[in-house]
């Protein structure tokens, strides 16, 4: 991913200065999603600028203008008398100087999706939109010295609800050897998801107009970027069905053709011992169900088997907080910006930015009693895991001298691959695991079967490691943005 960051930062310069040359106001046009963020410092620009989002600048208002002197040839006899107009000159420096303020406020639509490789779980939020207030405040050094140093932040909070759905059903990747058999537990739940909140600041130091093409201005810039954004779910509701099946026979799963498979509860039957001897499920003929073992015969009243399992089999509601995330993404950039002046009340700016941030996000599920709290799980990439890809164009009027009103849209995407997935353990809940079978192996080795001899193993391993469970290059994550934007630019 390192080296592929390169590339693609490359591949972005070179793509950029074609279309700088070529083209004074288009910069972006495809097919975007329905989501957005979008535009983390605030644009701000001098008077004479129309902002760009991530690292506008002014544009110059006026143009000096020399008139051509104008001869006048008369002849008076032998004299030549030749009469010279004035033209009065009309000259406004273009060179960006001094300080500036932009303000705005945006409507973004975003999505928010992360993918677990190993355990084949996914969860998404879909449909966010957020409301969001931001600002840049920008010094342009002029004169002799073409820079220019921006800082920017920004605050949203989540317009009307959203919808989040975690998929642990959906996935080739859910499926586990227990020994003989391949076990499944598909669980699908769907919440609700409102009052989030997102914060965002930048800085970045740039080359003001370093760089003129086809009356397009360029400014390369370099900076950091920190966005920050907490989702929480309530009312949650799922259903998990465990199905299970061997390596010869579904043991409760039926292919009822063209590719379908259909697949009833798992069942076990347990001896008066609590021993489980046998897997069955639930058959269904017309007029009734019927319970059948892997032989396929009735067992309902079979006094061998007085009890039954069944499994991680139900539905449940939770109203409560089900899912809770605050994630990061943070880290350098390169950004181009761009210039053109349509006369001398109306500019067009847009811009791309490249970055690699490094992702880092907590969850916190509070109705699972097996996992610590407030922080159940993290997910965190390295330095070159994660890039961000940012849009951005704009247009700006005059509304006065010293004032410029602004509208444009920007574009986000965040991307990472191969980040560690963490599980933080209850410790308490897990050791009180650990005694039990402690006591029952130091009782008498026998009491435990190989499979209890070996979960056994494990609590021990995990307390070792601090009641955690780490599982590298597991999560892949995208956040995609895209704002509408309104903002207003003083020059002082």
């Amino acid at each position: 991913m390192k080296g592929m960051s390169r590339i693609l930062l490359g591949a972005t310069i070179v793509a950029v200065l074609p279309l700088v040359a070529g083209a004074a106001g288009t910069y972006y046009n495809g097919n975007l999603y329905q989501n957005p963020q979008g535009r983390y410092g605030a644009s701000a620009a001098p008077t004479n600028n129309a902002g760009g989002f991530y690292n506008n600048y002014g544009a110059g208002r006026g143009y000096g203008q020399n008139m051509q002197n104008m001869q006048a040839i008369g002849v008076r006899k032998t004299t030549v008398q030749t009469t010279k107009k004035s033209s009065s000159t009309k000259t406004n420096s273009t060179s960006k100087q001094g300080l500036s303020l932009g303000v705005d406020l945006a409507h973004e639509f975003a999505s928010w999706d992360f993918e677990m490789a190993t355990a084949g779980s996914k969860l998404h939020y879909d449909s966010l939109r957020w409301n969001v207030i931001g600002g840049e405040l920008a010094y342009y050094f002029g004169g002799s010295t073409p820079m220019q140093v921006k800082v920017g932040g920004k605050y949203g909070m989540q317009f009307d609800e959203a919808p989040m759905v975690d998929d642990d059903i959906s996935s080739e990747y859910m499926w586990e050897w227990d020994g003989d058999n391949l076990v499944g537990v598909p669980a699908l739940s769907v919440g609700t998801s409102k009052d989030g909140v997102q914060y965002g600041f930048n800085a970045s130091f740039g080359l003001t107009d370093l760089f003129n093409a086809g009356g397009v201005k360029i400014t390369p810039s370099v900076g950091y970027r920190y966005f920050k954004y907490q989702l929480e779910t309530k009312n949650n509701y799922g259903l998990m069905v465990q199905v299970i099946h061997n390596s010869d026979t579904l043991v409760n799963c039926v292919d009822v053709g063209n590719g379908e498979i259909q697949c009833s509860p798992f069942v076990a039957f347990v001896d008066s011992n609590k021993d489980i001897v046998g897997f069955g499920s639930l058959y269904q003929t017309s007029p009734g169900v019927f319970l059948t073992d892997n032989t396929g015969s009735f067992v309902v009243g079979n006094a061998s088997y007085p009890y039954l399992n069944l499994g991680s089999t139900y539905y449940y509601e939770q109203p409560g907080t089900s899912h809770k995330y605050e994630t990061e993404w943070a880290g350098p950039y390169i950004a181009l910006d761009m210039e053109y002046e349509i006369n001398n009340d109306n500019v067009v700016t847009a811009g791309v930015e490249f970055g690699l941030p490094i992702y880092d996000s907590k969850g916190d599920q509070p109705y699972r009693v097996d996992w610590a709290h407030p922080t159940s799980v993290e997910d965190k990439g390295d330095f070159g895991d994660a890039y961000h890809l940012g849009l951005n164009a704009m247009w700006s009027t005059s509304i006065s001298d010293s004032m410029m009103l602004s509208l444009g849209m920007t574009y986000d995407y965040y991307h990472v691959k191969d980040a560690t997935a963490t599980t933080y353990l209850n410790a308490a809940y897990h050791q009180i695991e650990l005694d039990y079978y402690q006591a029952l192996y130091d009782d008498n080795v026998d009491n435990l079967t190989e499979e209890g001899i070996n979960y056994l193993n494990s609590l021990k391993a995990l307390k070792a490691a601090g009641w955690k469970m780490e599982s590298p290059n597991e999560i892949e994550s995208v956040y995609k943005s895209m704002g509408i934007r309104l903002g207003l630019n003083v020059k002082f």
